[in-house]
């Protein structure tokens, strides 16, 4: 997956069969949470800290991204553990070899 932030939040690559998603920007926001080594509960409080929501709904707004962007088959289905962006990613734990497209 390859991540270019826009005007309006980003825009993710599907580096296998090419296909592109648009993100708005609260769904950028999770996103780059979750790249940069935050969990879901990181991700709600930020989106919380930046736009007026029930930490409910943004917690059922961050499960919801994460469950489409697997379902398109950007990352693998969140497990029983921490979602871990660079091993979905399949970076090194070091964090070398990211993508350095970030907002």
């Amino acid at each position: 997956m390859v991540r270019a932030p826009t005007e309006y939040g980003a825009v993710l690559l599907h580096t296998d069969d090419g296909r592109y998603w648009t993100l708005n920007r609260s769904g950028d926001l999770v996103l780059r949470v979750l790249l940069d080594g935050g969990d879901v509960a990181a991700a709600v409080r930020e989106l919380c800290t930046t736009v007026e929501v029930d930490p409910q709904v943004a917690r059922h707004d961050v499960e919801g991204l994460l469950a489409q962007l697997a379902d398109v088959g950007l990352i693998e289905p969140e497990s029983e553990t921490r979602w871990s962006p660079e091993v979905e990613a399949g970076w090194p734990r070091d964090g070398a070899g990211r993508p350095e497209a970030r907002r």
